[in-house]
């Protein structure tokens, strides 16, 4: 059946084969006669399979049986079997050349490529079933070799050549088409054509289809297809999804007419006439041009349908659900009808400029720049209504939008509009940029602000006013304060002598008592002025700091010993716990030591009898110095705290009668504090006692080398 080589028998070697009868009256009669068979002739005759093969047997055989002493007639036929051989080389398709008793005569070279791995010996001479039997046992499987080998009992059981070719895969993946024809004088002619390349591409279309397919099937849009009949040739299923089809009412074949009759209440709503409703449709459909439509179904779906022909005739629709894109269109035509009313009705005026020129102004604007209306404004230029002092400065920020992001604001900025008329109103002006339709605009609001720039000049004056009543406050109350130490100091100097009995007896022991209260009140009336004269002082500005370095321990001891005669008598315990490495700091001395003194006479004051006070001092992790009066009094509740920081002001009236003072104490040291630059913090749990810290900050705090 199959060859390996290609190879011509020689005439010795035909000799051999004389008996086998290859011979045949034609051939010689082409051979005598002198007449080339060409290459092209040669190939012709291969291909006819019947006669013309068996005239290459013929010619093979005619070739031995010559006589050899015919030596012209010898060349001439070996020549001709050269040009045979040549001929059989150039077939594109693998070829077998048996005799009648199934030998093998030719065999070209293709055979040799297809078969080269099979280990198959193709010498001319070896009978058929030999090559058949090694081609054969190449396979590994009987699966693989049943399409080859029921071919080849077919054969033998029939003695009758298959009409149609038999197709089989060798073990190296080749796809192979095999075609045997008998010759006229028995022999057999077999063609090897490989398929490999062919199956691959139809493989490979086939994926491509089965891709295409799925992508038909599965893209979010419907497709129908219609063939130039009007006929529907194709759809897919989003095509029934979208339209709400029940896959029962279409088929290849339904004319487009029959398809809208059948699903019509599907498509339209109540009212609509069905004949007039096909009309159009098919009307439309049978343009030539490609034409987008809309239709709404009943379900509410919104569908929009695209025509498009097709290059072999009929024309394809697609269809897309766009509720929700209508929807947002929808949504979006009713924001920007709010939005309209809104700037309409805005008590702001907007005005709308393209390159400078006014393009649109609300009723806020056309009012503000005393316009008749509208169309008034529109075309003039923006600037025209602003101070030519201005212009440069509103063609910087608000000139154009085109270096500017849609929504992107620019800082407001105050000037003047002047109106048509000439009167000018004080605005501050805000700009973003917008698009207006499809164009970059600049958006301005010019709100009117002449009522808060009057308010401002008022709150100015009123300002200015307070200032100077207050500067007059201090001076006043500095004068005051001069005015009534001098006679208070006389009150007490002389009080203190009558108490003391300096000048001999007084006699009754009630002057004494009357002497040492007026004494004690001209004390306290003394103190009292002097905090009122500090705070002033502070409050005004004329408080000045004398810086000096401060020693922390020796002033705390010294605010100590001032108040021992206040806690003795209160039965008060003091406690000190103070690091004695404590850093100097940079402070006015004598402002820190009102401040210890104030928190230490206040913790005692407010601590009841048996109580204790505690003083402490750190430095704190970011470098500043801390210093705390602790005591276990009567505390202040959270939401009172404020108040005890406010000057003149007592938490508790009851508390300011059973304990005297003007309530200048905290409020006069957060402000000697904050003069420092520091802080003054109250910690208090009312019922069990205050916290009071002060913090100088860590600029003042004097670094001791390690």
């Amino acid at each position: 059946m199959f060859g390996h080589d290609f190879s011509i028998m020689k005439p010795a070697t035909l000799n051999k084969y004389k008996p086998h009868g290859l011979t045949i009256g034609i051939l010689s009669v082409v051979l005598v006669s002198g007449i080339l068979l060409s290459q092209v002739s040669l190939i012709l005759a291969v291909f006819a399979y019947g006669v013309s093969t068996g005239l290459v047997a013929l010619l093979a055989y005619q070739f031995i049986s010559r006589n050899r002493q015919e030596t012209i007639e010898q060349k001439n036929i070996r020549l001709r079997y050269h040009q045979l051989s040549d001929a059989v080389e150039t077939l594109g398709e693998g070829f077998l050349l048996y005799d009648k008793n199934q030998r093998l005569v030719i065999a070209n070279r293709l055979i040799r490529d297809i078969f080269r791995e099979s280990g198959v010996e193709f010498s001319p001479g070896v009978h058929r079933k030999s090559i058949e039997k090694e081609v054969l046992d190449w396979f590994e499987t009987e699966e693989q070799k049943a399409p080859l080998r029921n071919y080849i009992r077919s054969i033998e059981k029939n003695h009758i050549m298959p009409r149609n070719d038999v197709h089989f895969s060798t073990p190296t993946g080749r796809h192979l088409v095999v075609n045997e024809r008998y010759t006229h004088d028995q022999g057999m002619a077999v063609i090897v054509r490989e398929e490999t390349k062919a199956l691959h591409q139809q493989s490979e279309l086939g994926v491509t289809n089965k891709l295409l397919n799925t992508v038909y099937e599965n893209i979010p849009i419907g497709i129908c297809v219609y063939d130039a009949n009007n006929c529907i040739a194709s759809w897919n299923e989003k095509y029934l999804d979208l339209m709400d089809i029940n896959p029962e009412n279409i088929f290849i074949g339904i004319t487009l007419e029959q398809h809208l009759f059948i699903n019509f209440s599907k498509y339209v709503g109540e009212g609509v006439d069905p004949q007039a409703f096909i009309a159009a449709t098919l009307q439309r459909m049978q343009t030539f041009a490609t034409n987008r439509t809309e239709r709404q179904l009943k379900s509410g779906k919104i569908i929009e349908i695209v025509r498009s022909n097709l290059p072999e005739g009929g024309y394809v629709c697609t269809f897309s659900d766009v509720t929700l894109e209508k929807s947002t269109q929808l949504l979006l035509k009713e924001s920007e009808n709010r939005y309209r009313k809104m700037v309409e009705l805005s008590p702001d005026a907007i005005l709308v400029h393209k390159d400078g020129i006014i393009i649109y102004a609300n009723a806020a604007a056309i009012k503000l720049l005393e316009a008749k209306d509208l169309h008034s404004i529109v075309g003039d230029n923006v600037q025209k209504f602003f101070p030519i002092i201005d212009h440069d400065v509103l063609e910087a920020h608000f000139g154009g939008a085109d270096h500017l992001q849609p929504g992107e604001i620019v800082s407001a900025e105050k000037s003047q509009v002047i109106g048509k008329i000439g009167k000018r109103i004080d605005v501050e002006l805000e700009a973003s940029a917008l698009l207006y339709g499809d164009r970059p605009v600049m958006q301005i609001i010019a709100r009117d602000i002449s009522a808060q720039t009057k308010a401002q000049e008022l709150l100015k004056i009123a300002k200015e006013e307070a200032e100077y009543a207050a500067q007059l406050k201090g001076t006043f109350l500095a004068n005051m304060s001069h005015e009534l130490r001098t006679p208070l100091n006389a009150v007490i100097g002389f009080s203190e002598i009558i108490k003391n009995e300096i000048y001999g007896k007084v006699g009754s022991e009630k002057y004494i008592e009357y002497a040492g209260d007026i004494h004690a009140s001209g004390v306290h009336l003394l103190d009292l002025i002097n905090d009122i004269l500090d705070l002033s002082k502070v409050e005004s500005g004329a408080q000045n700091i004398s810086e000096d370095k401060v020693d922390i321990i020796s002033l705390v001891d010294e605010c100590m010993r001032l108040t021992e005669h206040q806690r003795n008598a209160n039965n008060i315990k003091m406690s000190s716990y103070l690091s004695s490495v404590l850093p100097t700091v940079i402070a006015d001395p004598k402002m820190i030591k009102q401040v210890v003194i104030n928190l230490l006479s206040n913790a005692i004051k407010f601590t009841p009898q048996g109580g204790e006070v505690s003083i402490h001092c750190v430095v704190e992790g970011d470098g500043s110095l801390a210093l705390s009066v602790q005591d276990t009094g009567i505390g202040i509740r959270k939401e009172d705290i404020a108040k005890a920081l406010t000057p003149f002001v007592q938490v508790d009236s009851e508390l300011s009668r059973k304990y005297q003072g003007t309530g200048l104490g905290l409020s006069l040291s957060k402000n000697l504090m904050e003069l420092h630059n520091g802080q003054l913090k109250v910690d208090s749990e009312f019922g069990k006692g205050t916290t009071v810290t002060i913090y100088l900050p860590r600029d003042r705090v004097v670094r001791t080398a390690a």
